[in-house]
């Protein structure tokens, strides 16, 4: 009983950091739907029926990382602006940067948050974006103050890792679909 009391204790002063972080990640949500599914999609699309296999892919891939270096910095800006914990991050490097003990998930969780900034580098990039990666990883000290320059490197590093990703997973995408198309709704509709 003793241990649900301090979890409700803990949740109600939480709630106004929770709410926060709902709002955030439902935004930030909604513009990655728009964002990688709709317009990276329709341009990676785009410039591989235009240009051919492995020059529509790079022409999408330049495409689209100005874009998503644009975005993603105007995320930074925002976030630095409000200095508001949008994403919770700020209590992910507190939890990271505490000792835990307690029950199996609590330690779990410490021991994945210990794991260091490359695989949080790569795996942040990879489903996330340059602002997410960007964000975790800059130093505490520096937490709304703009980037430095070891969170410029970090940034641009993030953008052509995440962008990389994001044209590969489309051009399999787009590939997989033609080969469909081409195999079975093509021979339908002659």
């Amino acid at each position: 009983m003793l241990r649900h009391t301090h979890t409700l204790t803990w949740l109600a002063k939480q709630k106004g950091r929770a709410s926060l972080m709902a709002i955030g990640y439902t935004a930030k949500r909604f513009e990655e739907y728009l964002f990688d599914w709709l317009l990276y999609g329709t341009v990676v699309a785009w410039a591989t029926s235009t240009y051919g296999g492995v020059w529509g892919y790079v022409i999408g891939f330049l495409i689209m990382t100005p874009l998503s270096a644009l975005v993603c910095y105007a995320y930074v800006k925002v976030y630095d602006w409000t200095k508001k914990d949008w994403f919770g991050f700020e209590l992910v490097k507190d939890f990271r940067d505490t000792r835990r003990s307690g029950n199996f998930w609590t330690r779990m969780v410490h021991q994945i948050t210990q794991l260091g900034d490359i695989p949080a580098f790569f795996a942040l990039s990879m489903y996330g974006d340059p602002f997410l990666t960007t964000v975790y990883l800059r130093r505490r000290t520096k937490k709304y103050h703009g980037l430095e320059r070891r969170d410029w490197a970090i940034f641009w590093s993030s953008v052509i890792v995440s962008n990389a990703y994001w044209t590969l997973r489309w051009a399999i995408i787009v590939e997989v679909l033609a080969y469909v198309w081409s195999q079975y709704f093509a021979k339908i509709l002659i």
